[in-house]
């Protein structure tokens, strides 16, 4: 598959090997991938976490249709279209924890518009839930 990946003089397009989903990853077809800050500096070679540096797929946050689900994931099956926070984005297929997974709401959102919630609505919840 391609896949946007950082290289020496910054991001190239490469042939890479399609990721499979681990027990409670799912793996989506991606459609639409966002761009934040964070995605900008691992493009530029620096880390992000853990993320970051030479060979390192670019992309925090994307939606597209599932296609294969771990054993240990729960109401999500292929074919649903999701929204999905984790890394590897910037690619033809990516996977993500399916708890970083939300389906897209059956209306009319399309694909680039999910994509750039999964961060924003991950870093709302935190602020009012986690930290309260």
């Amino acid at each position: 598959m391609k896949a946007a990946v950082v290289g020496a003089n910054g991001v190239e397009i490469r042939d890479v090997a399609r990721p499979a989903p681990g027990p409670a990853q799912v793996l989506v077809k991606v459609r639409a991938a966002g761009l934040n800050r964070a995605d900008l500096g691992v493009a530029a070679g620096h880390m992000h976490g853990s993320a970051g540096g030479p060979g390192t797929i670019v992309g925090m946050e994307f939606s597209g249709e599932v296609v294969e689900v771990g054993a240990e994931v729960k109401d999500i099956k292929p074919g649903d279209r999701v929204m999905c926070s984790g890394a590897a984005a910037y690619a033809e297929y990516a996977v993500a924890d399916f708890g970083r997974t939300s389906k897209i709401p059956a209306n009319n959102m399309t694909f680039p518009q999910a994509a750039t919630l999964p961060v924003a609505l991950q870093t709302m919840h935190d602020a009012v839930v986690t930290n309260g």
